[in-house]
């Protein structure tokens, strides 16, 4: 797993930016659908599209996270990780 230093997810802001370099790792463009789910207070993030929530990847990697999910979080600001193996974006507190 590797985290991306100086980059944080705010759960007040509710959205995100995956980096273009894993974006274009996992193969995931503009327009694409992915899955969001939370288990355990972690957040993970792939092309598993049978997740609890679909987010569609907007101008320049942006994702929003949904508000029900954002509403269930504890705490404001998370950091983010990749799991190149998986194929995951995975936010989690420190």
């Amino acid at each position: 797993m590797y985290k991306l230093e100086d980059k944080y997810y705010d759960n007040e802001k509710g959205y995100i930016y995956i980096p273009i370099r894993w974006r274009e790792e996992f193969d995931i463009s503009n327009g694409s659908m992915v899955g969001i789910d939370c288990e355990d207070g972690v957040v993970i993030i792939d092309k598993d599209t049978t997740r609890e929530f679909i987010q569609k990847i907007s101008k320049r990697g942006a994702l929003t996270i949904p508000l029900e999910l954002r509403q269930k979080l504890k705490y404001k600001r998370y950091s983010i990780y990749i799991v190149h193996a998986e194929e995951k974006v995975i936010l989690k507190v420190q």
